[in-house]
């Protein structure tokens, strides 16, 4: 999963893959783990980078509608 980083953090070195878990604004991450991105994108620290969207989406069935 890239993302782009919007703000600055110390996060886990063993998942942003570096020395001392310092990540700076603009660096783009690869991440491995996918709960820990979205935990980034989700308190607004980190964006998905451009093209790292979906490939596919599923369209929704009228039964599956709620």
């Amino acid at each position: 999963m890239n993302i782009k980083v919007l703000w600055g953090f110390e996060g886990d070195p063993e998942k942003v893959k570096t020395q001392n878990g310092r990540v700076s604004a603009g660096q783009v991450l690869d991440l491995e783990d996918e709960e820990y991105g979205h935990q980034l994108i989700g308190k607004g620290l980190a964006a998905l980078e451009d093209g790292a969207a979906p490939k596919s989406n599923k369209q929704s069935k009228p039964n599956e509608n709620k």
